[in-house]
């Protein structure tokens, strides 16, 4: 059973994601869509926040499969704690003074049962997305409380073991308890674009965001960089990790001063969070030639994407309204797709970095990080002399 005020949401969402998605269909038919939707409320009454969410981000799923994560039900209710997924553990990030303790369960389901469940409602199309996505919902208190073993409860307690090997219990209900707690999201999201540094003969730069509200700070960023003496440099690295996109037209200063230094070694950092926008960094800076060091990154480089958002009531959903594939073109409208994207466009272009390194639970425990140590170290120029 579905209430009438969440059935009157769905229709819109429904709505809107048929009229401006190019492809509405491309996973499975209108007529699968509506079986799935009767069968979900058909064994689960749709009657509140936690309900809902399961059910849309349960039928968004479907909808998309691995071709389109831009698709959403979007609804947070973020709590003062989150996660790194590391070497295959679930690690406390935040708050500080528990960091690097390992979560074993929540509400007293085991966390193997609680990704399980997951997995009915993430979205990915790629195992780094899967994972950033089960790191975001695992501090998500609507997203929790909606998961079929968790429903009812009106608190979520993690129960952690810290590095020490004591058991403890964090206990959260009402969200709006934590502000004074809550961790610095913007940073948590985005990073610090524009942020950059000297060390040695080395320019490290943060290319974390290009969401719009970073549009004077990276294009200030890049107009220090000009005026500093960099005579001495001889290698740049370009840090992407967490670079879930935006605007893409925020990557051209950026790649133009890079342009202007094109007689310095040019690395550049990936992770499993570089997303959208931040595949088409990527995309530029593959094109200058550079070398690249991390992990996969949460995107098939060809996807759906230009999210076009829409709110009914309190509820906000974002559809994609386009297909890209940096470097071969993008695809606008449902003639585009049905005239020009192939079978061959669709196939599932996966990025794989020149020098896999991860994160290791040792160095994140010691604040060491992993990835650009050993960018500092590498030199393309001395491998290639040996």
């Amino acid at each position: 059973m579905i209430e009438l005020k969440y059935k009157k949401v769905y229709d819109a969402f429904i709505e809107h994601y048929k009229d401006v998605h190019p492809c509405p269909w491309h996973e499975i038919s209108e007529e699968e869509l509506n079986n799935i939707y009767n069968s979900l409320t058909s064994k689960m009454d749709v009657k509140d926040k936690y309900t809902f969410f399961y059910m849309m981000s349960y039928i968004v799923k479907r909808l998309s499969g691995l071709e389109d994560a831009h698709t959403e039900y979007e609804f947070v209710e973020p709590l003062p704690i989150n996660f790194k997924i590391i070497e295959n553990e679930i690690l406390i990030n935040y708050p500080e003074k528990v960091k690097g303790s390992t979560l074993l369960a929540i509400n007293n389901i085991d966390m193997d049962r609680i990704v399980e469940e997951l997995e009915e409602i993430i979205t990915y199309g790629t195992e780094g997305r899967r994972r950033s996505r089960i790191e975001d919902y695992l501090f998500n208190r609507v997203a929790l409380l909606s998961l079929p073993s968790l429903r009812g409860n009106n608190k979520i307690v993690y129960k952690i073991q810290k590095l020490d090997g004591s058991i403890e219990e964090l206990e959260f209900d009402n969200v709006q308890k934590y502000q004074e707690e809550m961790f610095d999201i913007e940073e948590y999201f985005f990073g610090n674009p524009g942020k950059y540094e000297i060390r040695d003969d080395t320019l490290i730069y943060k290319h974390s965001s290009v969401q719009s509200q970073f549009r004077d700070v990276l294009s200030e960023s890049i107009q220090r960089l000009r005026n500093e003496d960099l005579s001495n440099v001889n290698k740049i690295i370009i840090d992407l990790r967490g670079n879930f996109g935006g605007n893409s037209q925020l990557n051209k200063d950026l790649i133009e001063f890079l342009q202007e230094n094109s007689d310095k070694e040019l690395l550049v950092l990936t992770d499993y969070r570089v997303f959208s926008a931040g595949r088409y960094a990527l995309n530029d800076l593959l094109m200058l030639g550079c070398t690249t060091i991390g992990e996969e990154i949460g995107t098939p480089i060809n996807c759906f994407g230009e999210t076009n958002r829409i709110k009914k009531d309190y509820y906000s959903f974002a559809s994609s309204s386009a297909y890209f594939y940096p470097g071969k073109g993008g695809f606008r409208t449902k003639k585009d797709f049905q005239e020009k994207v192939t079978d061959e466009l669709r196939k599932p272009d996966i990025f794989k970095p020149d020098e896999y390194v991860s994160t290791t639970k040792e160095d994140y425990i010691n604040g060491v990080d992993t990835v650009l140590e050993y960018a500092l170290s590498y030199s393309k120029n001395n491998l290639l002399s040996k």
